[in-house]
C-alpha cells in the first residue's frame, strides 16, 4: 500500500469517526433537554406507580382480612387526633390562611 493509500485511508476513517461522534452528540443533545427528562421522568414514575397499585391490589385480593386490619389501624391513626379534640370539648384548629 502507498502513502497516498494510507493517507486517503486514514482520512476516510477520521470522515467516518468525525459523522459518528456528531450523530452521538445529536442524540445526546436530545436526551439532555429538559423536557425530554422531565417526560421520561414522567412516564417512568406512571410505570413504576401502575406496578404499585396493581401489586397492592393483588395483594388485597389474596390476602382479605389482613387488607381490613391494615385499614383499621391507619384509620384509627388518622381519627385519633380529631376525636380526641370531640371528646375534651376543643375545636378544632382554625387555619391561619385568609380566604
Amino acid at each position: 500500500m502507498s502513502t497516498t493509500d494510507s493517507v486517503a485511508l486514514a482520512q476516510a476513517r477520521a470522515n467516518a469517526a468525525r459523522a459518528q461522534l456528531a450523530d452521538t452528540i445529536g442524540i445526546l443533545q436530545k436526551r439532555a433537554n429538559p423536557q425530554t427528562l422531565a417526560s421520561d421522568v414522567a412516564e417512568n414514575l406512571k410505570v413504576r406507580g401502575t406496578e404499585a397499585v396493581t401489586t397492592a391490589v393483588e395483594t388485597a385480593r389474596k390476602n382479605p382480612v389482613a387488607t381490613g386490619i391494615v385499614g383499621a389501624v391507619l384509620g384509627s391513626f388518622l381519627v385519633v387526633g380529631p376525636v380526641s379534640r370531640l371528646l375534651r370539648g376543643r375545636k378544632p384548629a382554625k387555619s391561619k390562611l385568609k380566604r
